[in-house]
């Protein structure tokens, strides 16, 4: 699963770090949306935290709300109703660099 390989990612290589991003579909306000997405990326980083003991400082979370729409559409789309998990610390390591 999942949070297996986070977990044993990080267990190899503790400095690594993971954004969970919470989406939602366009209806309802942008207000309810973007709270609603920082809830779902909090929820995915608290279950992989609590099943799968992911440090949560190996953890960031970020909501999106309506602004990302994987498939762009007004109506009740399920597929923009999602959380998605990156690995940042490439980028991380780089904009220390740059600085």
């Amino acid at each position: 699963s999942l949070g297996r390989a986070m977990s044993a990612i990080i267990s190899e290589r503790p400095g690594e770090v993971f954004l969970i991003e919470g989406h939602t579909d366009a209806v309802g306000s942008a207000t309810y949306n973007l709270a609603l997405s920082d809830r779902r990326a909090e929820t995915v980083a608290l279950a992989l935290s609590e099943y799968f003991d992911v440090p949560p400082e190996n953890m960031i979370t970020q909501g999106y709300g309506e602004s990302a729409l994987k498939i762009p559409t007004l109506d009740a789309e399920r597929a923009n109703r999602r959380a998605t998990i990156r690995r940042i610390t490439p980028l991380l390591r780089q904009a220390v660099l740059d600085n």
